[in-house]
């Protein structure tokens, strides 16, 4: 999530934000640049002190932000806490597909020309309303003198089209802190809390079969026939009592470190998140600490002032 912090009237803040990939196999996938990446270029603009627009472009699902953030309070002798509102919306313009069933049957006795026609008969094309998302968020920031600074960004999410199981709102806190070391140089931590996350995989009745039995794997409803065929113990000791749940994605977690250079600030930093796009983020992290799986990743800002030096001096 962004900070509080403002571009300034005219002022132009352009940015470069690269993920690389699972860098779990370390120098064998060059820590994870082999992989691929998401990559974002964002601007913003400073209409005002308070107030910033911007448009974004990610990579994943290729998709396309517009944004704005407002500051409503400002921390200082009477008030301690600094309050922006965030607002974002995102368009991803990747075309995408949902297969469902399959719940038609063809039978032509042309086993491959069945199969094509089920499959397109039983898939659903998701339309540019599907694709589309929003972001509101307060982010609440305060500073604790010169050396460390705390971030809260209570957020709220919706999505037009989700898979089964999950809702269309979601709530999120994202929670970060720097710790100022030298001049030019600090370190970050992020993280992002909500009580649901997507789950792995794109069907959750596919996710939710349960351990193999006599080395089939069978789904909940597949469990109850066997029940009811008197293989009780079968089911209670295989499908109940080894049961594992549906995996979820695991909890964004960043640590980072920025250097300052004049206009420029590069951010440094591993991650277990390759998420950019702001309407992205309480998806859930790619990645599993626990697993051993993380990534590395890095931002670019480069700030512009628009005025010219004779406004500046009057």
């Amino acid at each position: 999530m962004p900070s509080t912090e403002d571009v300034g009237k005219n002022g132009l803040d352009f940015r470069f934000n690269h993920r690389f990939g699972n860098a779990k196999s370390t120098s064998y996938d060059f820590f994870g640049l082999d992989n691929g990446a998401n990559t974002q270029l964002s601007l913003d603009y400073g209409l005002t002190d308070r107030i910033t627009i911007g448009i974004a472009r990610t990579s994943f699902q290729k998709t396309y932000e517009a944004r704005g953030k407002i500051r409503l309070l400002t921390q200082d002798a009477n008030f301690p806490v600094t309050i922006s509102f965030f607002g974002v919306f995102g368009q991803e313009t990747e075309e995408q597909s949902k297969f469902y069933g399959p719940y038609l049957k063809v039978s032509t006795g042309f086993q491959s020309f069945d199969s094509q026609l089920e499959k397109k008969l039983n898939t659903y094309e998701l339309s540019d309303s599907d694709r589309q998302s929003a972001l509101a968020s307060f982010l609440i920031s305060k500073r604790f003198g010169d050396l460390f600074s705390l971030q809260l960004s209570p957020m709220f999410v919706h999505r037009n089209f989700v898979k089964e199981h999950l809702s269309n709102d979601r709530t999120g806190l994202d929670v970060s802190f720097r710790i100022h070391v030298f001049k030019r140089l600090d370190f970050t931590f992020g993280t992002i809390l909500t009580p649901k996350r997507d789950y792995i995989g794109d069907s959750y009745t596919a996710e939710d079969r349960k351990t193999k039995i006599n080395g089939l794997e069978y789904s909940t409803s597949e469990a109850n026939e066997l029940i009811a065929n008197g293989r009780t113990l079968d089911v209670i000791v295989n499908n109940i009592l080894l049961s594992k749940p549906v995996e979820y994605m695991s909890v964004p977690m960043s640590f980072g470190v920025d250097f300052e250079t004049g206009g420029h600030v590069f951010q440094l930093f591993v991650t277990n998140s390759r998420s950019i796009a702001h309407t992205q983020l309480l998806r859930g992290a790619d990645y599993n600490y626990d697993k051993k799986e993380w990534t590395l990743g890095f931002n670019i800002h480069r700030y512009f002032s628009l005025e010219s030096q004779d406004s500046k001096t009057n």
